[in-house]
This record gives structure tokens, sequence and C-alpha cells, in this order.
């Protein structure tokens, strides 16, 4: 349904050449003190083995820290698709306009990665699953020194995209964030797979209506800027694809008596044989599972 799709060669070529035409916005995402940051970016120029861009002050307030070799993910959305891909610094370049940032060159990409838009619409987790979130405070992305109350806690995945996710948590830790918060984040969304480890930034925080919960979404953070990476974004996009799947199948009347006849599977963030109270009681060391992300 919503599998990435390979570009190589001549079609690689196309979709950067018609960017550079429409004068398209890219994301590209970076590593810098051990943080992920997204910086906004103009594609300017293809030749045979470079692909020049360029970064506007006025859309990147803070100042892009990166050195040639350096590996980096580009994100451009186009239509109905978003195209990924990895690549390296090659050099910079003076911009020719004040009001620009000055441009960088990187080298073209030997493949790209397509993935139909319709992958990075939440999705609602279905009701027969309860999976349960652990996150971590990662720091701010204006550098602020202040300190959460706690720096983990646990919540319930509300709903799951290529993008980004959505976690409920008590209204009593409403505190502990604001937005462009970065966190790491640990699930398994479902029993059969094996836990997801990636990095996000907080974008939304609200109250739900009842007065209950405090909802918290993030959106994933260089997922496209490493092979690594992008493995775990197949699994998360194939996850949404299952997540459908299981919403249509329960809303048929045909399934409801088969579903309905089960409890509410929970699926703690290292998998479906934690429970609730393991989990509240077991001690969790967060640095050992930011190592692994």
């Amino acid at each position: 349904m919503n599998e990435p799709e390979i570009l190589k060669s001549e079609e690689l070529r196309d979709v950067l050449g018609l960017a550079i035409q429409k004068k398209l916005t890219a994301v590209m995402s970076y590593l810098a003190r051990g943080k992920w940051h997204m910086t906004k970016v103009s594609l300017c120029t293809l030749t045979s083995n470079t692909l020049h861009v360029e970064t506007t002050p006025e859309e990147n307030p803070h100042p892009v820290s990166i050195q040639i070799s350096q590996p980096v993910g580009i994100s451009i959305q186009h239509d109905f698709s978003k195209y990924i891909f990895e690549t390296v610094v090659a050099g910079f370049e003076s911009s020719v306009s004040q009001a620009r940032g000055g441009k960088i060159v990187l080298e073209v990409p030997d493949r790209m990665e397509r993935i139909q838009r319709r992958a990075y619409t939440r999705m609602p987790v279905p009701k027969s699953l309860n999976v349960k979130v652990l996150f971590w405070h990662r720091g701010y992305t204006d550098n602020s020194r202040e300190v959460p109350l706690e720096n983990y806690w646990q919540g319930k995945l509300i709903n799951l995209s290529a993008g980004g996710l959505q976690i409920g948590v008590h209204l009593d830790q409403a505190p502990n964030f604001k937005l462009g918060q970065l966190v790491g984040l640990q699930f398994t969304p479902m029993s059969y797979q094996k836990p997801i480890h990636v990095e996000a930034q907080v974008r939304h925080i609200a109250q739900n209506a009842e007065g209950q919960m405090f909802y918290v979404g993030v959106e994933f953070l260089g997922l496209e800027a490493t092979g690594q990476g992008r493995q775990k974004l197949h699994r998360i996009v194939n996850t949404v694809n299952a997540y459908q799947k299981r919403n249509e199948l329960q809303s048929e009347d045909t399934a409801v008596s088969l579903t309905t006849q089960q409890a509410e599977e929970t699926i703690g963030p290292f998998g479906t044989s934690d429970t609730e109270s393991e989990q509240a009681a077991a001690p969790v060391d967060v640095k050992s599972i930011a190592k692994q992300m």
C-alpha cells in the first residue's frame, strides 16, 4: 500500500530537476553535537555529480553547523509523494544574495526513496491495542538549560505516521513538556515486533476534551539521513499499513464479534511480555537505551 519505492539514475535526476524547476523547498536533517537538527533549503543547481542547495536565514534563525564529508538527509515533498535520500556534504559556496545564508554543495545520491504522502497521515492505534511509549528528555532546540521536573515518562500511543506520532500522558505530566523539546522514544507497535528507537521533537501539545489526558505530538528526526534510520522508517510505514488494515477489519460487522471477545492487548515499550506492573516497578536505564539509537 504505502511501501517505499526505490528510484535510481534517470528517475532520481528527473525528480531533482523538477524540484529545482518548481523551486520547491526541501528539509535537510543533520547531526550536530549529538542532536538532530532540521533546516529548510532551496534546491538551486544540479550538475553531473553535485546538487547545490541554499539556506535562508529568515527561515533558519540558527546557524547550520555542518562540515565537509558529513552525511545529511534530504526530504522533498511534491504532489502525493515524499522523496527522501541520504547524501554527503561536498563543499560550500557563497551566495550572491545577502538575504541568503550561503550554498551547500551536496553529492548527487545514487538512490532515492519515494513514499506516498498518505503514509504521513496519522493513523489511529486500533482499539484492540494499548501500546505503551517510553520517552525521555534530550534537550531543547534553543539550547536552553532548563530541566523538566522528570526526565523520562511513559504514555499511551494515540496515533502513528511515517512523520511522527501522538502520545497521551497523565495531565499532571504537562509541565514537563514544551514546543521544540527534543525527546528519545521507544515503543513496540505490534506484539510480534522488536522495539523501535527514534529521536523526535515536540511539535504539538494539547489537553483532551475530557480534561483527563495531555496529548504530546512529536515529529521524527533524522530517519532519512542514515540507512539504519530508513530501516526504522520502513518499519513504521509497515506498521501504519497494519494499523489501517486492523482498523478496517474492526469496523466490519463480520469482525466485530471476533475482536470484542478478546481483551485489550497491552504492549509495553520493551515488548508484549512487559506487564504494566513490571514496567512501573522496574528501573529504566535511559542512557543504555539512547546508546542504541
